[in-house]
């Protein structure tokens, strides 16, 4: 071996919470562990995340309990300890949009039924929660409001935290033209070769294990280690966001037995809130234009919330792609999913909120380390990775409630 390979324990691809969070698992265990990421930290699901640690709401609306429901209802506790600093990965520094969300429902059986279900199928029961400590939109509603304690994140926070701690071992590829993989069968990767994005120089990287927790960058990443395809599925959402006078507010509205209107709120970087809100909303407007989805949008507050007064408040919106497991005749995999073929694992956490549970899962898959030496200094020279942006902060264009097409900014 020259100078310019290296051995390896671990070798991630994909910085997201699933490969910062392996990541950290990994380093803290003594193994010597890499992560690239051809393009910005977080880029896909994770930024563009609500960050609600959910408990199984929507599973529980249902009214009966299945295997995803079982198994997403203890997350919101393990999390709550990493955001304690209790447990780890530490987390302490990650921003809270809150620590609990609202639940309310449209007028309606079914909606009563739901939010009945929800009562008694969840580790975190919802709580009734008194007019005077409801947001100002819901302080009007006729209804029950209720409080779920589950806690809401900054995504972005998230992911910068973890990125700080493990700068030195997280490196900016050019997955165009500076990678390449040497194998000796289906997933069976011997040799990873890199070309420095700034420089050109050649690196060897001998991992003895690979997992990809690139989200939909896994298709591509399965096809250049000679893996089968169609193990993947996209299930695309196109999201909104609102911003202006708004008041802070996290939570679910409910119609039927499924959380109609899913809002997080969070501050731009001119301290104006915004509005992240999505639900059956952003699934059913999969195929609407962004002026047909933002419509619906208003509409559905206007009942959701009738006090609201949106006649200072902007709105755009995103799509965004859920990269998970292929299941029977595309429906949602229960849970989070790894497949070991050769000595690569590809990785789906389905939601946000499994992630901890698909990191356990993989760390019994691997091996002891090799008792490798985690000095990386022949890398200071490699480039790092920056956190993406969240959708707030992009260059799109936003709209008020009386011009179609107004000034982005």
């Amino acid at each position: 071996m020259d100078q310019s390979s290296l051995k390896l324990d671990v070798l991630i691809f994909g910085g997201g919470i699933t490969g910062l969070w392996l990541l950290d698992a990994l380093h803290r265990s003594g193994y010597r562990a890499l992560l690239l990421e051809a393009g910005n930290l977080g880029d896909g699901q994770t930024i563009n995340a609500q960050g609600i640690i959910h408990g199984g709401l929507k599973y529980a609306l249902r009214g009966h309990p299945s295997r995803a429901s079982r198994m997403i209802k203890d997350m919101p506790m393990r999390w709550r300890r990493s955001l304690a600093g209790e447990a780890p990965p530490d987390l302490s520094s990650t921003i809270m949009r809150g620590e609990y969300c609202c639940l309310w429902s449209l007028p309606g059986i079914r909606s009563r039924i739901g939010l009945l279900g929800a009562r008694f199928g969840l580790r975190v029961r919802p709580r009734s929660l008194p007019r005077n400590e409801r947001p100002a939109p819901l302080q009007t509603w006729n209804g029950p409001v209720s409080r779920i304690d589950e806690q809401v994140i900054e995504p972005h926070s998230l992911l910068a935290m973890l990125a700080d701690q493990h700068r030195p071992r997280c490196l900016q590829i050019d997955i165009r033209s500076g990678l390449e993989f040497t194998t000796s069968g289906p997933g069976k990767i011997d040799c990873v070769r890199l070309l420095n994005p700034e420089t050109s120089a050649p690196l060897d990287l001998e991992p003895r294990h690979v997992l990809l927790a690139a989200g939909s960058g896994n298709d591509g990443l399965r096809q250049a280690c000679n893996l089968p395809g169609e193990a993947m599925q996209r299930r695309p959402l196109h999201m909104v966001m609102a911003r202006g006078n708004l008041p802070r507010l996290n939570g679910h509205c409910i119609k039927g037995t499924a959380p109609w209107l899913t809002i997080t709120s969070t501050l731009d970087c001119a301290d104006r809130v915004v509005w992240q809100i999505g639900g059956q909303l952003a699934e059913d407007c999969v195929d609407a234009t962004p002026e047909q989805t933002i419509a619906r949008a208003r509409s559905d507050l206007a009942q959701a919330m009738p006090s609201l007064d949106l006649d200072q408040v902007w709105f755009t919106s995103y799509r965004a792609d859920r990269a998970e497991a292929a299941v029977d005749a595309g429906k949602r995999p229960d849970g989070p999913v790894h497949l070991l073929e050769g000595n690569t694992i590809t990785l789906w956490p389905t939601k946000l909120a499994l992630v901890p549970m698909l990191s356990e899962e993989v760390m019994h898959r691997i091996p002891e380390p090799g008792h490798l030496d985690d000095d990386l200094h022949t890398l200071h020279d490699w480039p790092r990775p920056t956190v993406a942006l969240p959708p707030w902060e992009r260059d799109l264009t936003w709209t008020d409630m009386h011009s179609a097409t107004p000034p982005s900014r």
